[in-house]
């Protein structure tokens, strides 16, 4: 009986020639396996430092997500989602809003009105304006003839002195009649500053004054009176030193209210301020008595 090969003596067969189609050799198999993911090192860990703890909170030691490893850089970055409306979360509460505030039109009527007023008053300015320009209203002329002074007396307790004046009033309309309804009238002394500095004050007669004529008006004024006011010291101071030369100098100063009418139209009344100055009085010796020397009626000066 023949003995079995010994172990050195039968020969090695070719695992890669025994081995059939579809089965892993030797070779393969004794392969060491792909490393895992956990055989490799892990990324180095940075000490975050913890952020201060919150007023009215108690801190915390350590960051609590510190043991948990950075997340991977991943280049490809999404855009956050668009939050869902209202409606996705089954609100049945509507929307509020701010109500705003409409104002009424005003009604038809109202309206109505406020254009007639305009209309009217559009109207009465151009009527006005129109006859204005064709009546051409004009200012009066106001002139001194004559102005006289008596019992002129500086040296008493109380200053007393009477002015005559006369003064011509022209009406140049050719269309309009001034009716002169006031006419108040002022002597002041020429270095007089304030208007409340005049010696005298007097109320002339109301007169009216047809167009393209003139009339005459006059009147006293008194001085010393009960109702006259008490003339200032400087001013009689003043007219002393002038009396000693012969000569005193007065102002004569008129406040009137004139009214121009004609057939169908009428202005309104207006105020007119008239001076007539330079009134060089010469007296006779040492009497209280003296006069003007006018050879032509003095122009008064008028402003509107």
């Amino acid at each position: 009986m023949p003995s079995p090969p010994e172990e050195g003596t039968q020969p090695k067969t070719d695992s890669s020639s025994g081995s059939g189609p579809g089965q892993p050799s030797e070779r393969d198999t004794n392969q060491p396996p792909p490393p895992t993911p956990q055989s490799q090192p892990p990324p180095p860990q940075t000490q975050t430092q913890p952020y201060p703890p919150v007023m009215g909170y108690p801190g915390y030691s350590q960051d609590p997500y510190s043991n948990y490893p950075n997340a991977p850089y991943n280049h490809q970055q999404y855009a956050y989602a668009q939050a869902p409306p209202a409606s996705y979360y089954g609100s049945s509460y509507p929307a509020q809003q701010n109500p705003v505030y409409q104002r009424p039109a005003p009604s038809g009527f109202f309206r109505g009105i406020l254009t007639g007023l305009i209309v009217l008053v559009v109207l009465l300015c151009i009527s006005t304006t129109i006859t204005w320009l064709v009546l051409r209203p004009e200012i009066p002329i106001f002139s001194v003839t004559s102005f006289s002074v008596s019992n002129f007396n500086l040296t008493g307790p109380v200053f007393s002195a009477q002015w005559t004046a006369n003064l011509t009033v022209e009406n140049p309309n050719t269309k309009l009649n001034g009716y002169f309804d006031r006419i108040q009238a002022f002597i002041y002394n020429q270095n007089a500053i304030g208007e409340e500095d005049f010696l005298a004050m007097t109320f002339f007669q109301p007169v009216s004054v047809e167009t393209k004529k003139s009339v005459s008006i006059g009147e006293t004024l008194t001085a010393g009176g009960k109702e006259q006011p008490k003339v200032p010291s400087w001013v009689g101071e003043e007219m002393k030193k002038e009396r000693e030369t012969g000569t005193v100098s007065f102002d004569l100063r008129m406040l009137v209210w004139v009214t121009f009418k004609t057939d169908g139209w009428s202005a309104r009344e207006r105020g007119l301020k008239v001076f007539c100055g330079k009134l060089k009085v010469a007296f006779e010796g040492g009497s209280g008595n003296g006069a003007v020397l006018l050879p032509k009626p003095l122009p008064c000066l008028v402003y509107v």
